[in-house]
C-alpha cells in the first residue's frame, strides 16, 4: 500500500513539476518578446513583412488621408498604392517602432482605456512616398497621423489587456516557477520505486509540452485570426500574431529537446527500453479489438480527428506528423549514443547492488552520462535565454549618415559635417549677414550632419523680431563684438522703426547676435529638422546650442512641442560611445550640447564637457591653430572650427579658399597629427563653397584602426 501510495505521490509530483516548468517557459518567453519594449516594437514592425499586414496598413493610411482631407476620397485607390509603397520602405517602419513603444508603455503603464498602435508625421512619410506624384504629395497633411488598430479589436482585447498588465507585474516569478518545476521533478524522481523511469516519463512529459508549444507557434496566428472580426482586420491580426509566434518556435524546440536529452540519457542507463513492444502495443489499442466500449469510443473520436485534420489541413497535418516522427527516431539515435558511450568506459564495480529493474551501471558511466546530459541541457537553455535569441530580425539598415561602414562605428570614430552659425541661411527672408549658403531644411538635405545655433528670447513686432536684452548696455556691449560696428548700427535703427507697434509674446528664437538683424522661432525649424529624421530613419545629428539667456526648461519646451524630444540622446556622454547603429536602432539619433547653461534636463548636456574645441577667431588661414580652446581637454569628443571672422559679414570668397578640398584636408590631417584624435565635428561657413561634404565622406571610408581599438576596449559589439 505505501508503495501505491508513493507511487501515487510521485506522478502527481512529476505532473505539477512539468507544468510550472512549463508555465515558466512561457512567461518567459512573454517577459522576453512583450513586456521589453524593444523586442515588441521589433516584432510588431517585422509584421509589416506580411502581405496581408501591409495591405491592411495600406488601406489604414488611405482612409486617414481622406478623414483629414475628404476631397481626395476619389484618389483612395492611388492613396492605397502609395500606401503599399510607403509600407515597405523604412522610414515608415521606423516610425512604427516608435508607435510601438509608445503603445507598449500605454499597456503597461496602464495609462488610458483605449490602447491604439498609432503612427505619427504619417504625412510627412507620404510626401516622400509620393515623389513621383507631386501633385498628390502636395494635398496630404503635414500633420496626419493614423491609428493602425486597438487592443479592443482583438478577440477579448480587454481581457488580454488586464492580462498583460499583471503577467507583467509577474515576470519576476519567472525563475520561481523553474525552480519549482524542477523542485517538483526531482520530488517525484525521489518518491518512485524505479528511478530512471520515472525521469524517462519526465522527459518524454517535456518532450510532450514542447510539441504542444510547436504547434501553437506554427499554427496559432490563423487560429486567432479566425476569431477576429471584420475579415480584414482579421488578417492583419493573424499576420502580427506570425510575427510574436514565431519566437516560440525556438523555446519550443528547447524545451523538446531538453526532455529528448533527459528521456534518452535515462533510459541509455536502464536494461531495455522495448521501443518494439511499445510500438505494437500502440498499434494494437489503435485497430485492434477491445473489451471496454468506451475505449473503443475514445478511439474512434480520435481516428475521426486524425482523419479529419488530415482532409482538411493535409499540409499542417503532415507537419506535426513529420516532427513526431522525428522526436521518436531523435529519441532512439540519442539513447543508442548514451549506451554507446557508457559501454565505452571501463566498468568499475559499484558497491551497491543493482536492482532487477535497472542494469548494472559504474558511477563512472552514470557521472558521464549525467554530465553530457547536463552539458545539452545547459547548452539548450542558453540558445532558448540568450537576449539575442528573442530579438526579431533588426529593420533593414543601408546605411548610416550615408555610408553602410559608419553603422558599426562608435560616435567618437566618426566626422560630421558641421555649419557654423546654421540658423543664419542666405535663403531665409529678411536675414541680414548670414554665415551659410541655405537654410537649416536645405543644409540637412544636402549633407549636413551638426548644427551649430544660436537661441535667444525675442518678441515679434511686425515683420521684424525684437531681441529680449534684460541688460541693455552689458548686452549692447556684448553683441557689437560679435556683430561688429555696422551690424550693431544696423540693429538699432531696426529697433528705433518698432517702437510703438504691437508687440507679441515671447518666444525663444534663431538669432545671430540680434535678432533684429534676422530671426526664425525656434520650435518651426526644430519641427523640419524632426521631419527630416522620420524621413531619414538612418542619419545621426549633433546640435550644439549657443544659449544666449534662454533656461533649460524653455529649450526642453521647444524640442518637445516640436516632436524632436522623439529622438533626442539619453545615453551617457562618455567613452565608451555607441555606435550609430545602435543610436539608430533605439532612435536616439540626436546629441544635444548647449554652451552656457544646461543644468536640470538629462538629454542637454554641457557642450565644453562634452567636446574639445579648436579657437575660432582666424582672420587669416595662416592663423589656423587645433590647439585646445573651450573646455581644455575634457571632453571625449573634438569640435574644429575652420572658417575666417570677417564681421559683421562673412565671405563666400574666404570659405573657397578654405573650405577647398587641399586646404580642409591639410587641416583635419594637421588635426589628427596633434591631437592624436579624429575630428568629430568639422565646422565651416558658406557649406556649399567648396567641398565639405565630400571631403568628409571620403575621410569617413577610410578604415579607422582606432575605431576598432576602441570598440574592442570596451567590449561593444555591432548588434
Amino acid at each position: 500500500m505505501a508503495s501505491r501510495w508513493r507511487g501515487i505521490a510521485s506522478g502527481i509530483a512529476g505532473a505539477v513539476g512539468v507544468l510550472l516548468i512549463f508555465l515558466g517557459v512561457l512567461l518567459g518567453y512573454a517577459t522576453h518578446s512583450l513586456f521589453n519594449e524593444w523586442v515588441f516594437s521589433d516584432r510588431i514592425a517585422a509584421s509589416l513583412q506580411n502581405p496581408r499586414v501591409a495591405d491592411f496598413v495600406a488601406q489604414q493610411i488611405a482612409d486617414a488621408t481622406i478623414a483629414a482631407k475628404p476631397d481626395l476620397v476619389g484618389l483612395r485607390p492611388v492613396l492605397i498604392g502609395v500606401g503599399r509603397s510607403l509600407v515597405a520602405s523604412a522610414p515608415f517602419r521606423a516610425a512604427v517602432r516608435r508607435g510601438a513603444r509608445a503603445m507598449h508603455r500605454a499597456i503597461l503603464n496602464g495609462t488610458g482605456r483605449s490602447v491604439a498602435l498609432s503612427v505619427q508625421d504619417l504625412g510627412v512619410l507620404i510626401e516622400s512616398a509620393a515623389e513621383l506624384q507631386p501633385g498628390l504629395a502636395k494635398r496630404i497633411p503635414a500633420r496626419l497621423s493614423t491609428a493602425l488598430g486597438r487592443l479592443e479589436q482583438l478577440p477579448a482585447g480587454d481581457k488580454m489587456l488586464r492580462l498583460a498588465r499583471m503577467a507583467n507585474r509577474m515576470h519576476a516569478a519567472t525563475l520561481l516557477l523553474y525552480v519549482l518545476g524542477f523542485l517538483g521533478c526531482a520530488a517525484s524522481v525521489w518518491l518512485s520505486s524505479q528511478k530512471r523511469r520515472a525521469i524517462v516519463r519526465l522527459g518524454l512529459a517535456l518532450i510532450g509540452l514542447g510539441l504542444v508549444l510547436a504547434i501553437v507557434a506554427r499554427f496559432g496566428a490563423p487560429v486567432l485570426g479566425h476569431f477576429a472580426r471584420p475579415l480584414d482586420f482579421a488578417q492583419a491580426i493573424a499576420g502580427v500574431a506570425g510575427a510574436f509566434l514565431g519566437g516560440l518556435m525556438l523555446w519550443a524546440a528547447g524545451l523538446g529537446f531538453a526532455g529528448l536529452v533527459l528521456a534518452a540519457a535515462s533510459a541509455s542507463l536502464l536494461e531495455r527500453i522495448p521501443l518494439e513492444a511499445w510500438s505494437a502495443h500502440a498499434w494494437h489499442w489503435s485497430i485492434g479489438p477491445h473489451p471496454l466500449m468506451r475505449v473503443r469510443l475514445l478511439r474512434g473520436l480520435l481516428g475521426a480527428a486524425v482523419g479529419t485534420a488530415l482532409l482538411c489541413w493535409p499540409l499542417s497535418s503532415i507537419i506535426v506528423l513529420a516532427w513526431l516522427a522525428g522526436l521518436i527516431v531523435a529519441f532512439a539515435g540519442l539513447r543508442e549514443a548514451f549506451a554507446a558511450a557508457l559501454h565505452l568506459l571501463p566498468q568499475i564495480p559499484s558497491g551497491s547492488a543493482s536492482t532487477h529493474q535497472e542494469r548494472p551501471a559504474s558511477r563512472a558511466a552514470v557521472v558521464m552520462v549525467s554530465g553530457l546530459a547536463i552539458v545539452l541541457l545547459a547548452v539548450s537553455a542558453w540558445v532558448i535565454f540568450r537576449p539575442e535569441a528573442t530579438r526579431s530580425a533588426p529593420l533593414e539598415l543601408v546605411a548610416c549618415n550615408g555610408s553602410p561602414t559608419l553603422c558599426d562605428r562608435p560616435l567618437d570614430q566618426v566626422i560630421f559635417p558641421c555649419s557654423h552659425n546654421s540658423m543664419g541661411g542666405a535663403d531665409v527672408p529678411g536675414w541680414m549677414f548670414p554665415n551659410q549658403s541655405a537654410s537649416i531644411r536645405e543644409q540637412l538635405e544636402d549633407g549636413i550632419r551638426g548644427l551649430l545655433i544660436d537661441v535667444h528670447y525675442g518678441v515679434a513686432v511686425g515683420d521684424r523680431v525684437r531681441t529680449e536684452l534684460e541688460d541693455e548696455q552689458a548686452a549692447m556691449a556684448k553683441y557689437e563684438s560679435v556683430v561688429g560696428k555696422e551690424g550693431m548700427e544696423a540693429a538699432v535703427r531696426i529697433r528705433d522703426r518698432m517702437v510703438g507697434e504691437q508687440a507679441g509674446a515671447r518666444d525663444a528664437y534663431l538669432c545671430h547676435g540680434f535678432c533684429e538683424l534676422g530671426a526664425e522661432r525656434l520650435i518651426p525649424v526644430l519641427h523640419q529638422i524632426h521631419d527630416f529624421l522620420v524621413a531619414n530613419p538612418g542619419e545621426v545629428l549633433m546640435i550644439c546650442v549657443q544659449d544666449e539667456g534662454v533656461t533649460p526648461r524653455d529649450v526642453a519646451r521647444c524640442f518637445e512641442e516640436s516632436g524632436l524630444i522623439d529622438f533626442v540622446y539619453r545615453g551617457s556622454v562618455k567613452p565608451p560611445w555607441p555606435t550609430l547603429r545602435e543610436m539608430v536602432e533605439t532612435d536616439q539619433r540626436v546629441l544635444v550640447t548647449g554652451e552656457h547653461v544646461t543644468a536640470g534636463v538629462d538629454w542637454y548636456h554641457p557642450a565644453f564637457e562634452v567636446m574639445q574645441e579648436t579657437p575660432y577667431e582666424f582672420h587669416d588661414p595662416s592663423q589656423f591653430s587645433n590647439q585646445p580652446n573651450r573646455g581644455g581637454t575634457g571632453g571625449s569628443l573634438y569640435l574644429l572650427n575652420h572658417w575666417i571672422e570677417s564681421t559683421p559679414m562673412p565671405k563666400p570668397s574666404n570659405a573657397a579658399i578654405v573650405n577647398a578640398r587641399a586646404a580642409l584636408m591639410a587641416r583635419i590631417e594637421s588635426f589628427e597629427r596633434e591631437r592624436r584624435h579624429v575630428p568629430n565635428f568639422v565646422a565651416v561657413d558658406f557649406y556649399k563653397v567648396g567641398d565639405l561634404v565630400a571631403v568628409v565622406r571620403d575621410l569617413n571610408e577610410r578604415p579607422r584602426p582606432g575605431a576598432a581599438v576602441a570598440q574592442a576596449s570596451t567590449g561593444r559589439a555591432a548588434p
